[in-house]
């Protein structure tokens, strides 16, 4: 028997490997896109040769770069929002890398939505669906944060984690894309432009699907740590 130590239950112990699987899994996810966005942008920056890749970014590199730096502060950081022991355990490291993640994220939609109407689009990723899903995926992330960030204002912390998880599963358009996109390839090959373009469309629809799915769970296992919240 061990003295001077609370005892652990076996859910207890469950619960603590669960608290941290979705942090790491939502990093895991955005590994991909993090990345491939700074070795895309990287050489542009430092003024390095441009390529094919990167030419169409050489002419404003500043909104694509604000948009990479938002999205790793918001992916990253927003990660461990979704720790409800760290939230607990640390309640003013969360609202102040909250602001942080809602800042960042809203920097990341609005560079989103400015890069996918003002950069030329190379001829093999042109597509009117892509464009569309594009510009309302950043201007729902955009809402959702303010929604959220209002929501918290007024200290309706359910509806703040609401519409911060809906905001984030937004911004992890890109990351989906590569968990569905990846096994399409490798099983069926190449897809066609339209075949592309939905698949990287659904992405979108599956995390919000996902995103609500855990805000209309009847225990709303998350908002248990906004009690740890002064």
């Amino acid at each position: 028997m061990t003295v001077g130590r609370k005892a652990r239950l076996p859910h207890q112990s469950r619960h603590d490997k669960a608290d941290w699987l979705v942090p790491a899994g939502l990093l895991a996810i955005s590994f991909i896109p993090i990345v491939a966005g700074v070795l895309r942008v990287a050489p542009v920056v430092a003024g390095a040769a441009i390529t094919p890749e990167n030419a169409r970014f050489a002419g404003a590199p500043i909104p694509v770069v604000l948009h990479i730096i938002g999205a790793i502060f918001f992916s990253v950081l927003g990660a461990f929002q979704f720790s409800t022991g760290w939230c607990q355990r640390y309640p003013q490291w969360h609202k102040v890398s909250g602001r942080v993640v809602a800042a960042s994220g809203a920097v990341a939609a609005l560079s989103g939505m400015w890069m996918t109407v003002m950069y030329p689009i190379p001829a093999a990723l042109q597509g009117d669906l892509l464009f569309c899903v594009r510009l309302l995926a950043g201007i729902a992330m955009l809402i959702a944060i303010v929604l959220g960030v209002t929501a918290a204002m007024h200290r309706e912390f359910a509806k703040h984690l609401a519409w911060m998880i809906r905001g984030y599963a937004l911004g992890q358009g890109a990351g989906m894309q590569v968990v569905v996109l990846l096994p399409w390839m490798l099983i069926l090959g190449t897809p066609s432009a339209l075949q592309r373009d939905v698949v990287m469309s659904l992405a979108w629809l599956i995390n919000l699907a996902i995103a609500e799915m855990i805000i209309q769970k009847p225990s709303f296992y998350f908002l248990r740590f906004y009690k740890a919240i002064p």
